[in-house]
């Protein structure tokens, strides 16, 4: 039996689980519904009627002799003049998108801390830094383009590497919004902030972002899908069209809230040690 001091083990800081997290970001949902959808919904209701208004005027006029495709101007998959005007409409959808999420990330942030913002009050550090903000959105969009495109190749082993390292990047990568926005940081040092601050933390996070990719797969599964070209006439498509995607933007914008909520929250909770 010695006489000298216990050694005293460091204690391990708490790491967030899984379950904890979703059910903070259910319970801050609940609590603050405006604060932690309206900013998505106010980006994300024009969206859907702008789309909507411009399929229906172009598949009446300009392209009433173009076959229509499934799902309207957003599932066009051939060249020329539809390809043009779908490409416009993904680009403005991306700038208001990255907005609407910069915006919802500075909202859940604040009430997180105690603090209710008001919608412009949200919004406006988002049109701030737009082009920051665009940076970072194109940044992970190219990334996740490039995995895509070679999981895609139809060769199985480049298919599950490709998979497998989306995920790892996603992941890895997962906080990159919530650090440019709340911390004021470029785009560039945002994802080295988030892929550092990740090292120990992917784990739960892998967790969460799995519980709301399975939540989609579901939401997919049970929406409707929009009829094909010749099984119904084009006016009637188009209304079918516009009721979908008005459907789905409904579902979008909880599901949305949901997400970001939950990854601010673990977010904040593991900033503070990582710093």
């Amino acid at each position: 039996m010695t006489g000298g001091p216990e050694q005293q083990l460091p204690e391990q800081a708490d790491r967030p689980g899984v379950g904890e997290t979703l059910s903070a970001a259910a319970a801050l949902m609940r609590d603050h519904p405006r604060e932690t959808m309206l900013p998505l919904l106010a980006v994300q209701a024009p969206l859907v009627i702008g789309t909507i208004l411009v399929t229906i005027l172009l598949y009446s006029s300009v392209f009433a002799n173009e076959v229509y495709p499934r799902g309207g101007i957003t599932g066009v998959t051939e060249g020329g003049g539809q390809a043009l005007v779908f490409g416009l409409v993904l680009a403005v959808a991306l700038v208001f998108g990255s907005v609407g999420v910069g915006a919802t990330v500075v909202s859940i942030g604040a009430i997180a801390q105690g603090r209710s913002l008001g919608l412009s009050e949200a919004f406006d550090p988002a049109f701030s830094r737009l082009g920051g903000l665009l940076g970072v959105t194109g940044i992970l969009l190219l990334g996740s383009v490039a995995l895509a495109a070679l999981a895609g190749t139809g060769v199985l082993i480049l298919a599950i590497a490709a998979l497998a390292a989306l995920l790892y990047f996603a992941t890895r990568l997962g906080i990159t919004y919530q650090v440019f926005v709340l911390e004021e940081v470029g785009p560039v040092q945002a994802v080295g902030e988030s892929w550092r601050r990740m090292q120990g933390n992917m784990l739960p996070l892998l967790g969460i972002l799995l519980v709301i990719l399975a939540v989609v797969a579901l939401i997919g599964l049970l929406v409707p899908a929009s009829p094909g070209p010749g099984s119904l006439a084009r006016e009637w498509r188009m209304a079918i069209d516009a009721l979908l995607r008005i459907l789905q933007g409904g579902i979008v914008i909880p599901v949305a809230a949901f997400a970001h909520a939950a990854i601010t929250l673990y977010y904040l909770r593991i900033r503070e040690e990582t710093s």
